[in-house]
């Protein structure tokens, strides 16, 4: 339908329909991946190959819309995506299993005025909050807007803590490091969407780029985000979450110091080449090492909705970012005649989120080291064996009787008494 837009209203429409798909997709697809895979690290490479679908899925749309809209009728950029949805609908039916286990609240609930008020106190909130860079905030009705959300949102709080069964249960928030993680994934991808528009803004008005061509300038997103997961996968288990967290807040700031300070005639392959190079590593350890932080630490009635706070979060803090960064622009561009230095101006605000969010990810977001589900229960049956072993010792006066084998066998034992130890210690010393 997007394909017969004529007018700015019908636009806004299907830009909303087209919201509710990963609204539904998101959080049910990471449920299913938390509750089908114990902690561990197949979970981790599944959880961050989920994550890496983000700047693959951008770059490859990204591409065909420029393809059709460049060298043929840019509707079929609309159609075509279409085609790609019904075909993932129909092998979703027959690919993804039947959940097997009870449901987790088999007569469960819609929270509609729950529901009703949070969708229409964060529309007006995002809608005047944009609307203000552009028409200005000295307008009346945008400061009205701003506020009559910012209630109805204050009204949505006071009814989860009343109704029976809330979309978003007031107890999510008393879950350690919840908090922090969803404010420093907020505060990160704000910046990520400072840093995105505007670099495309940078390329194609400042330097004079065609759609197509700066779609291609974009490509290295893929091998970024593909990098990062592997790393994640790896290193989940053994560096503590906020560390991770923290590490995406850098990539997040590096990549918007990159391209607020590269010159307009600059080669593509400086500065700009190493900054869509390196922000997808932001990307793709931010939102899988929230999304195992919050999978690892909350009970399986909430996983979904704590996966749906995290992709509500994202989607609305690049808006409430780029609202910011509007307004920015705005005050320092009024003239209209300095483009760069508003532009600049737009990406320092995106440093400075993003460096608030390295400040909340060490402040806030610790939690400790997750040990695999296979390594603890192996773990744990080696230190049950350590104890009889340690104890037959003990019987016969300190002077062990074991034969040879048995002997090595309590080396390895030994080895694994350690190996428990440090992650232990690890997980001490993180929390």
């Amino acid at each position: 339908m997007a394909g017969y837009i004529r007018n700015d209203i019908y636009f806004d429409i299907m830009r909303a329909l087209q919201g509710i798909g990963p609204a539904a997709v998101l959080p049910n697809g990471i449920a299913l991946l938390a509750r089908t895979y114990a902690a561990g690290r197949r979970k981790s490479l599944v959880f961050s190959m989920f994550g890496a679908t983000a700047p693959a899925g951008f770059v490859v749309g990204a591409l065909f819309s420029s393809i059709f809209a460049q060298l043929s009728w840019w509707p079929w950029s609309q159609w075509t995506l279409a085609i790609v949805c019904v075909t993932l609908a129909l092998m979703a039916y027959f690919v993804i299993p039947a959940e097997v286990s009870s449901a987790v609240h088999p007569m469960g609930k819609i929270d509609i005025l729950g529901a009703v008020t949070i969708v229409a106190g964060l529309v007006l909130i995002v809608y005047s909050w944009n609307q203000g860079p552009v028409v200005g905030w000295n307008k009346p009705y945008v400061f009205v807007l701003l506020i009559v959300g910012f209630l109805i949102v204050g009204a949505f709080i006071f009814i989860e803590t009343k109704v029976e069964e809330p979309i978003m249960p007031p107890s999510i928030w008393s879950v350690s490091g919840f908090p922090g993680v969803i404010l420093c994934v907020g505060l990160g991808w704000s910046s990520f969407g400072i840093w995105m528009f505007y670099l495309v803004q940078f390329i194609e008005v400042l330097r004079d780029k065609s759609p197509l061509l700066v779609t291609a300038m974009l490509t290295p997103l893929i091998p970024g985000g593909l990098t990062a997961t592997i790393l994640v996968s790896q290193l989940y288990h053994r560096v503590a979450g906020h560390h991770l967290l923290m590490a995406s807040m850098v990539f997040f700031c590096v990549g918007n110091i990159l391209i607020a300070t590269a010159p307009v005639d600059q080669t593509y392959w400086a500065q700009t080449f190493v900054a869509v190079l390196l922000t997808p590593f932001g990307m793709d350890i931010s939102f899988p090492a929230a999304s195992l932080i919050v999978s690892n630490s909350m009970p399986s009635s909430q996983q979904g909705v704590a996966a749906s706070m995290i992709n509500t979060v994202i989607n609305l803090s690049v808006s409430m970012g780029l609202g910011i960064a509007g307004t920015v622009e705005s005050q320092i561009n009024k003239s209209g005649n300095d483009v760069l230095r508003g532009y600049r101006s737009a990406l320092y605000t995106g440093i400075g989120l993003s460096g608030l969010g390295i400040i909340v990810a060490l402040l806030f977001c610790r939690v400790p080291v997750v040990v695999p589900a296979d390594e603890k229960k192996e773990l744990d049956g080696v230190a049950v064996s350590s104890a009889m072993a340690g104890s037959e010792i003990a019987m016969t006066g300190g002077e062990s009787n074991l034969p040879k084998s048995e002997g090595l066998e309590l080396s390895r034992i030994e080895q694994s008494e350690q190996k428990l130890n440090s992650y232990h210690n690890l997980t001490e010393v993180d929390i």
